[in-house]
């Protein structure tokens, strides 16, 4: 019996396992972090985090607990055989069988984010907040959902300072893809806003990811009233406060705007963006597809259904609070230890 109680009240050793992913950005690495924070004061946590530059290593100096860097999976490898935790959670970039095989024997649970690699069909359970409408042939392993989504505080106080939905005078909106914006919409959005002769006031909101011409943007921004470029980290995040309508890609970002409750218009980067189920019309999205194919009228006429339609406005916001996605942190922590205590199946879920 005394046995069974130091085993009973002994912490737990959960590792997470994150690499920046240029397709998924620098969320994933926030999800792990806000998790980590979470279930620190309960387990024995552990980050173990692919080099990748200063900025990913900022992302968890708030957590009190300093990353532990690898190069290769053999050093990680290693590094695993050597803690022999109770629970992996990866997340990041998506895997590939070789890896998961490595890490493998020596841990009790796999736990896998967003992960769309072959080695994610080898987990104990990949968790997708990135999921699809329809799944054929979907492994058995998947569960999705939009619980899947962890919440920084700083947008759940966001969320909380928003006293009303009503339009600014002129409309505010805020455009931003983030993850890195391969087909330049942030450019081919502006382009088209710019030619809606109504009072606007718009924001471009870009960071270190965006890889395409400032000077571009800047130029156009000097040729309209109220139209300012916003580059910094977390620019989305600053003016979510004050946005009416908000433009974006259609990976993490919608769970962002709909944790706070903004009207949004999502446009694919990829297509694996356009595969996403969750920024959709029965979640209170106007999805105008691929973005690389946007029309001018598909986008202005997506804004005029906003600005022109109160109901419509209201209609977005209140199919974003009924996810209730600010309360997603403890549906997550509450999954996570239930797969470390073995309380798990996932033909329940």
């Amino acid at each position: 019996m005394q046995n069974e109680l130091v085993t009973n009240n002994s912490k737990k050793k959960i590792a997470f396992i994150v690499e920046h992913s240029v397709v998924k950005g620098f969320y994933p690495l926030e999800r792990a972090a806000i998790l980590a924070k979470l279930l620190k004061e309960e387990e024995n946590i552990y980050i173990f985090l692919k080099q990748s530059g200063q900025e990913s290593i900022e992302i968890f100096t708030d957590l009190q607990l300093s990353p532990i860097l690898f190069d290769s999976y053999a050093e990680l490898k290693t590094q695993i055989r050597s803690l022999e935790p109770d629970l992996i959670v990866q997340d990041g970039r998506d895997t590939l069988v070789e890896h998961v095989e490595q890490l493998r024997p020596h841990c009790k649970t796999l736990v896998h984010f967003d992960d769309f690699g072959e080695g994610g069909l080898l987990a104990d359970c990949n968790i997708h907040a990135l999921f699809e409408e329809v799944r054929e042939n979907t492994a058995r392993n998947i569960l999705g959902g939009t619980y899947a989504f962890a919440v920084k505080d700083s947008l759940k106080t966001v969320a909380e300072s928003r006293v009303s939905n009503e339009l600014s005078n002129p409309p505010h909106i805020v455009v931003a893809y983030e993850d890195g914006d391969e087909n330049n919409l942030t450019y081919r959005t502006l382009r088209h806003l710019t030619q809606l002769q109504i009072p606007l006031k718009v924001t471009i909101a870009i960071d270190k990811e965006y890889k395409h011409s400032v000077e571009d943007l800047q130029m156009m921004v000097l040729s309209r009233r109220n139209t300012k470029l916003l580059k910094e980290e977390q620019a989305l995040e600053k003016l979510l406060p004050e946005a009416d309508i908000v433009i974006c890609n259609a990976n993490y970002t919608p769970y962002k705007v709909a944790t706070v409750g903004i009207p949004c218009i999502t446009a694919a980067q990829n297509e694996r963006e356009l595969n996403n189920a969750f920024p959709r019309e029965h979640h209170g999205f106007i999805h105008i597809g691929l973005g690389r194919k946007m029309k001018q009228s598909n986008i202005q006429n997506a804004v005029m259904e906003l600005l022109l339609h109160e109901a419509r406005r209201e209609r977005a916001v209140r199919k974003q609070f009924e996810l209730e996605i600010s309360d997603n942190n403890e549906v997550l922590k509450s999954l996570l230890l239930d797969f470390v205590y073995e309380r798990h199946n996932i033909a329940t879920f």
